[in-house]
């Protein structure tokens, strides 16, 4: 695998760390990155992701050609998988006692993939899709405005911060709903901060890495020693405990200093890859994580029916808990093997589709 001569690599490397925090962060056991909850996933995480994508914000044609772009990146692909996980989760349902999973209907298949995203729980990870959709939608129109919003990203960032920091008081005072629409004015600080740090602040952004880092990380604990917790739940809106001050404040400090660490291991991502690989691909590791913790499961599962181990498998918490994660002796180090199968079993499905891209490319016309 070659790099690319137009790739950003501190970039590639920012999402494989945030792909990292999205799995980590769906297992139940110590967060590996987190520096014993200094940096709480939840506490900024998707945020991070959105500053990713907005980093590489531009137009595509008129509104409607650049609607139509990004729809068919990030839309296509969650209703096709959402077919195919409601197809999935209706066989587990009937033929494999399964309790999981809504069943299917013009709901699940057409709306729900709007307002929850979580509905089949196998792609549990794809509620994520809509909103960015949407963030980088809304975004994309206020850019268009003219006058200070066209040119400045600064302009265009406050509106946006407005915007999200509303939402984040709704969410605080137990408002959630329409769920959609607060996920993405949520997002939206996120998506343009990343626009605002590349035309902006990312040539001023020199200062040395021990000083630097050693800062955010001091703001960021005198925030929780003021705060606490400042983790919260977006997927449902809930557990929007400090604020919208102390919210983005907390997730600004974060973003700032794992950019950092991205730009400081880039050069050995660069040299590594899987790693690579799985930073072009955070895409499919979101929509197919939670299938790698099933495939991890179903192999305890063979072993528990066959009496050759896993003599402690919960069957039943298998088919009827989401998150249920096998751990021999209650060895909390074990789970990190999910992890890894929560990485590789979408990384396996985004190579086979490339293979397969390329084989059908290569053919002889007319053949």
């Amino acid at each position: 695998m070659q790099r690319r001569e137009d790739e950003n690599l501190t970039m590639r490397a920012l999402y494989l760390l945030a792909i990292l925090f999205v799995v980590d962060g769906h297992l139940p056991l110590p967060d590996l990155l987190d520096f014993g909850g200094l940096f709480g996933y939840y506490s900024f995480h998707l945020l991070l992701f959105a500053f990713g994508s907005g980093y590489f914000f531009r137009l595509h044609g008129d509104v409607l050609q650049d609607g139509c772009h990004r729809a068919k990146k990030l839309l296509v692909p969650l209703y096709v998988w959402n077919l195919i996980y409601g197809l999935l989760a209706a066989v587990l349902r009937r033929f494999g006692g399964f309790t999981l999973g809504a069943p299917l209907s013009p709901y699940t298949l057409l709306l729900a993939p709007v307002t929850d995203g979580e509905h089949f729980i196998w792609n549990l990870g794809a509620w994520f899709l809509f909103p960015l959709f949407a963030a980088q939608v809304l975004y994309s129109l206020i850019r268009r405005i003219p006058g200070f919003f066209k040119k400045d990203a600064r302009a265009a960032f406050l509106v946006c911060l407005a915007a999200g920091m509303a939402a984040e008081a709704l969410f605080h005072y137990g408002t959630n709903r329409p769920l959609w629409l607060l996920r993405t004015l949520f997002l939206l600080p996120g998506y343009a901060g990343g626009a605002l740090y590349r035309e902006r602040l990312e040539e001023k952004d020199k200062l040395p890495a021990l000083p630097y880092l050693s800062g955010l990380v001091l703001a960021r604990a005198l925030l929780l020693a003021c705060c606490g917790s400042l983790s919260y739940l977006l997927s449902s809106g809930t557990y929007f405990a400090r604020g919208p001050v102390v919210t983005f404040l907390g997730a600004a400090l974060a973003i700032a200093f794992w950019v950092r660490i991205a730009r400081l291991i880039a050069p050995a991502v660069a040299k590594c890859r899987p790693a690579l690989f799985a930073a072009r691909h955070t895409m499919d590791i979101m929509m197919h994580h939670y299938m790698g913790f099933f495939a991890f499961n179903l192999a305890f599962l063979f072993l528990n029916k066959f009496g050759i181990a896993a003599q402690d498998f919960s069957v039943s918490a298998f088919r009827s808990q989401s998150g249920y994660v096998y751990a021999p002796g209650n060895s909390a180090g074990f789970t990190v093997l999910y992890l890894l199968w929560g990485l590789a079993l979408p990384l396996g499905f985004a190579w086979l589709r490339e293979c397969t891209v390329r084989r059908l490319r290569a053919r002889p016309s007319g053949t």
